[in-house]
């Protein structure tokens, strides 16, 4: 395969999947912040989301999370105890959530198809990939953000599998499970379409 038309297609579709993020991100990002607040309940018993919103900082727009904690925590030798009035108020860009969507669909888009069936057949499996990355990105950072508030308060030193998680997803992590779900995504969409041929 050539890559260079492979380049130019990769790029065209980059801009066109940007542009529709750009237009329709943060009005979709309202519409899952529900189950993002969710998934954050569920994961993490010790903090509870009060409020969770997409707002604007200066030029950016930011998805905004205020916590509580309903649960005792230990962090290193520190024990914070849960106490209704406490809150911590964390913010975050929401541009880097889309990384992942945008790459992935662009690389679906991008990839040369053998077969006209394989294009059904990837869109069919985009839409769970895609609920997937979202589900390992956008939760996990969040809730890593309020832990890393008390890992910098009382355990500089310290780490915890969420907090590796997340550096690992903002190190690049992104890029690579988008490649890794597109380029499988190619392969079965590939494989099934060969078979029914």
């Amino acid at each position: 395969m050539n890559p260079r038309p492979l380049a130019l297609r990769l790029i065209a579709s980059l801009c066109i999947v940007g542009a529709l993020v750009l237009w329709q991100g943060e009005a979709m990002m309202q519409r899952l912040l529900g189950p993002i607040a969710l998934t954050i309940d569920l994961l993490d018993r010790h903090h509870s989301v009060i409020a969770l919103g997409v707002t604007q900082v200066g030029a950016d727009t930011v998805i905004r999370m205020e916590a509580g904690i309903r649960e005792l925590i230990v962090t290193g030798t520190h024990v914070t105890h849960a106490d209704p009035r406490a809150r911590a108020v964390i913010t975050t860009p929401l541009a880097a959530f889309w990384l992942a969507p945008t790459l992935f669909v662009a690389l679906l888009a991008a990839w040369p198809a053998q077969r006209t069936t394989e294009w059904p057949l990837r869109a069919l499996c985009a839409l769970p990939a895609l609920a997937l990355l979202l589900a390992l990105d956008a939760p996990f950072v969040l809730d890593a953000l309020l832990w890393g508030l008390h890992r910098d308060a009382h355990d500089p030193g310290g780490s915890s599998p969420i907090l590796v998680w997340s550096a690992f997803l903002k190190g690049g992590g992104r890029f690579l499970l988008a490649g890794l779900f597109a380029g499988v995504i190619v392969g079965l969409a590939g494989r099934v379409a060969f078979r029914r041929a």
